[in-house]
């Protein structure tokens, strides 16, 4: 945690506010004691590009999308053009009941 005087806190407010927004904690000490602490309102997690906690994150939302019930559940093993034809056939809009 950072530590920083009242004085320095006034003077560059905007940088002190972007780093908390950021997630970083900073005490603020006045007349040399500590007076408070600037903390986010929630905690931020950070995750770096490419890491394995990126991917883990990517994954879970692929399958939470998958899952969602306005999504069709398409079979990887059929073509384009046979997922399009099946949609069609399943779509009462293309393909009335009544028609043959």
């Amino acid at each position: 945690m950072t530590t920083i005087t009242a004085k320095e806190l006034r003077d560059n407010l905007e940088t002190y506010v972007k780093r908390t927004s950021r997630g970083e904690s900073i005490k603020v000490t006045y007349r040399t004691k500590p007076a408070f602490i600037l903390q986010p309102v929630e905690p931020v997690t950070t995750v770096s590009p490419g890491s394995k906690e990126a991917m883990k994150n990517f994954v879970n939302k692929t399958r939470t999308l998958r899952i969602s019930k306005n999504q069709p559940n398409l079979d990887p093993n059929k073509s384009t053009k046979e997922l399009y034809q099946e949609l069609l056939m399943n779509d009462p809009k293309y393909n009335p009941p009544y028609s043959q």
